[in-house]
């Protein structure tokens, strides 16, 4: 494949830029990718599971037209929504770690 053609014979377009470095922009394109690479593969896991539970027997055929009860939907949503929340949390900038108890940090200051 050459650089400038896209899968879909589209033509490319400008990059798009979110950040003043574009390293950034594309490193987080990256993640991305794999994150939503990671959730199909979690995603077809689920239904692996699910047929395995059921008895029906295994095919690339069953994984591909699998069609989920309510109940089945509404769980790989709740999937897809804790993921999405979870990978998403680190943007807030907030501090994930819990870190040690504020009395328990004196134990470890040597003076």
């Amino acid at each position: 494949m050459i650089i400038s053609d896209h899968p879909s014979g589209l033509p490319l377009k400008p990059e798009q830029t979110f950040f003043d470095d574009q390293a950034v922009d594309r490193l987080l394109a990256m993640v991305m990718t794999m994150a939503a690479e990671l959730h199909v593969t979690r995603d077809r896991l689920a239904t692996l599971e699910i047929l395995l539970e059921s008895g029906t027997p295994v095919t690339a055929k069953a994984l591909d037209e699998f069609v989920p009860s309510e109940a089945q939907q509404e769980k790989l949503d709740a999937a897809r929504r804790a993921f999405s929340s979870e990978l998403m949390r680190c943007t807030l900038g907030i501090e994930v770690s819990l870190g040690a108890p504020e009395e328990g940090v004196d134990k470890f200051n040597k003076e």
